[in-house]
């Protein structure tokens, strides 16, 4: 279901946000930022939240599965694998998430007093708290075996909040990630985008949320990752505060490549099509997809 196609993305050496990724690398070398296996992208369109997490686990489990199947559960080398990193981008429909510290603390009452907005609510494994994933706003889900990166945990969520700081700047929007607390920040008490990840044997899914052209109001009706005071704000209510009549309109469309080309310079490595860098890997995610919705319409 590759709904658009952006091209190939190449890592570029200066910037910002490659400058703060570089000390933090895990003591990676000249030769290994050299090698560094390619990571495919594919655009998944508009799918509810429920579909993609139920791709994004069952997505994890095969490709565990598929790098641990050495003697005694070593590792495979990744040339022989056949699945590759890859990074789906989505939008959802209207939904509330929560993470999983707060598994079985919302309310009914106040699960059903979301639920009767229009908008869906659903308890998942990543890490923060609540957030509001809708219409207009860029979600990115990589799937990344950190070692092949010779990344840890930390390096790696780093490098996701420097390629929303390098996608801000190139859009002309000044943005910093902020210690102590995750997302992406405009001002002290704005933030644009939302950070919740979840690792597994070094493989990665979820990932960051980027508002775009989301209609805010939906935040209005949580307090956003938990945190009071703080407000969630979009791309473009910060280009027009700025009073630019020049600005590109930051649709989804829009700045997709422009998440793309920040990730692969913070991240040092090619981003590609996945339909051309691993069809194997293209048609894995569209098979589960096709028994996803399925299921789905079995259980209606």
């Amino acid at each position: 279901m590759l709904a658009r196609s952006f091209g190939s993305f190449r890592s570029i050496s200066d910037g910002f946000a490659s400058k703060r990724i570089s000390q933090c690398t895990l003591g990676r070398t000249s030769a290994q930022l050299e090698s560094l296996p390619p990571i495919g992208y594919v655009d998944l369109g508009r799918l509810d939240y429920e579909a993609s997490l139920s791709l994004q686990k069952q997505l994890c489990r095969l490709r565990i599965d598929e790098i641990y199947a050495g003697p005694r559960s070593t590792r495979v080398a990744a040339d022989r694998r056949r699945l590759t990193d890859l990074i789906m981008l989505v939008e959802h429909p209207p939904v509330f998430t929560n993470g999983r510290r707060n598994h079985g603390k919302v309310s009914q009452e106040e699960i059903q007093r979301l639920r009767s907005l229009g908008c869906g609510y659903v308890e998942t494994n990543r890490g923060g708290e609540i957030t509001f994933h809708g219409p207009g706003q860029l979600v990115v889900y990589p799937s990344v075996y950190l070692r092949d990166h010779h990344l840890g945990t930390k390096c790696y969520v780093e490098g996701l909040e420097n390629t929303v700081v390098e996608t801000c700047a190139r859009l002309g929007v000044e943005a910093q990630a902020i210690a102590g607390f995750p997302g992406v920040w405009v001002s002290p008490s704005q933030k644009v985008a939302a950070l919740g990840t979840h690792v597994q044997k070094y493989v990665t899914s979820h990932g960051f949320a980027l508002n775009c052209t989301t209609d805010m109001r939906w935040f209005n009706q949580i307090v956003p990752c938990g945190l009071e005071g703080k407000t969630a704000v979009s791309l473009q209510h910060v280009l027009k505060q700025a009073g630019n009549p020049a600005a590109q309109e930051p649709t989804v469309e829009a700045v997709t490549p422009v998440v793309l080309s920040s990730f692969a310079q913070v991240f040092g490595c090619q981003v590609r099509p996945l339909q051309e860098l691993s069809l194997a890997t293209f048609e894995t995610v569209q098979n589960l997809l096709q028994d996803i919705s399925k299921n789905k319409s079995n259980q209606d």
